[in-house]
């Protein structure tokens, strides 16, 4: 399972809550729980399927960020890292802008940061692994339409790939479409997202 971590987020609040009201742990999941309920979704047609890893692509937040962005960001991966081998942590740095500087011309304020090659990773190994033989199965869950040619080319290679993405209500979901063949997506919905949601709070409990 290859899990777009940002855009997983970014959509289940949009999906599920109030981007502007909620507080930010709304909105984060627990990819071994996530990994564990697309298993039983494919089961229901592949009764032998097994998961094998769940790999979690997200952006590591700098020293630029507020400190405790940073902190809370590290215990999180950290909390990833001790479900190894299932689940397997792909990070890479945040890039910053800088938007102040002083006198000496050295930067003092920063954006928020961007993502940056977050998605390239994430595609290199749907692709290649596909040529590899990594795996049987590639469950792409993220909107992001970039994935696209990734998944043509685990495809082309002889690899069954399915994609998941958050229903919210009534509103259409916008799963991702191979550009030459159609893919099972699964629709998850507040009731999913309720069993694989990640309350935890990793400014406030640190060592969680």
């Amino acid at each position: 399972m290859f899990v777009d971590y940002q855009n997983v987020y970014h959509s289940a609040r949009e999906a599920f809550g109030d981007p502007k009201s909620d507080p930010p742990t709304l909105g984060h999941v627990q990819p071994a729980a996530l990994g564990a309920l697309l298993v039983e979704f494919g089961q229901r047609h592949y009764p032998d399927r097994e998961l094998q890893q769940v790999r979690v692509y997200r952006g590591a937040p700098g020293p630029q960020s507020h400190p405790n962005l940073q902190a809370a960001s590290s215990r999180q991966i950290a909390a990833w890292d001790r479900q190894r081998p299932l689940v397997e942590p792909v990070t890479r740095p945040l890039r910053y802008q800088p938007l102040e500087w002083d006198h000496t011309g050295r930067p003092t304020r920063w954006d928020t940061g961007r993502e940056k090659g977050i998605d390239v990773l994430l595609a290199l190994d749907v692709a290649l692994g596909a040529v590899r033989d990594d795996y049987d199965v590639a469950v792409v869950v993220s909107g992001d339409t970039d994935l696209i040619p990734a998944i043509d080319e685990a495809l082309r290679a002889g690899k069954w790939v399915e994609n998941a993405v958050w229903r919210a209500g009534d509103r259409p979901p916008r799963p991702l479409r191979s550009t030459y063949r159609r893919i099972w997506s699964h629709y998850l919905d507040r009731g999913h997202f309720e069993r694989v949601r990640d309350d935890t709070d990793y400014l406030a409990h640190p060592d969680t």
